[in-house]
């Protein structure tokens, strides 16, 4: 995979591409790599070049995705001025990576703002296809279409049938 295959890239000039090319180091990791729990500081933001990692929350390490494809980005609680991470990402296959530092990703925003734009734009529509992927899942295993909640979730009793 070449670098700027990677989604949040795609569309952003090539000297903004070869400043981040420049703040990225290249990792690989073996299987079973907590690379960061959720909750701790938010330092990083990744994307993968090849291998697996698996994204869970909850103390049972509930699974909530998978990264799996070369060029997607995770750990954006970084890129997003989030303190901590939301979840927590493990290797699950030996797995290479780019990891970027906030700070200095933060200084090659602030500097060109027509790509920081973009860049965030990029962001919101990875996380929005990520959300709208996770919530089809739950759809398919969950069932609440009977149920009223009253907007809490907590489901209060059995809707009537129509």
């Amino acid at each position: 995979m070449q670098f700027k295959q990677a989604d949040i890239l795609t569309g952003l000039d090539k000297a903004f591409v070869a400043r981040m090319m420049e703040i990225g180091v290249k990792s690989t990791y073996t299987p079973g790599t907590m690379l960061f729990g959720m909750g701790d500081p938010a330092r990083q933001f990744y994307i993968l070049i090849k291998g697996r990692i698996r994204l869970s929350m909850g103390d049972n390490r509930n699974s909530v995705y998978t990264v799996n494809h070369g060029g997607e980005a995770f750990g954006w609680s970084a890129l997003v001025g989030g303190q901590h991470y939301t979840a927590a990402a493990q290797c699950v296959d030996a797995s290479t990576l780019f990891a970027f530092d906030r700070d200095q990703v933060q200084m090659i925003m602030t500097g060109d703002p027509p790509n920081a734009t973009l860049f965030y734009k990029n962001l919101a529509l990875t996380l929005g296809n990520r959300l709208t992927r996770i919530a089809s899942n739950l759809a398919d295993n969950l069932s609440v279409n009977d149920k009223i909640s009253y907007g809490t979730g907590q489901v209060q009793e059995t809707a009537e049938s129509v």
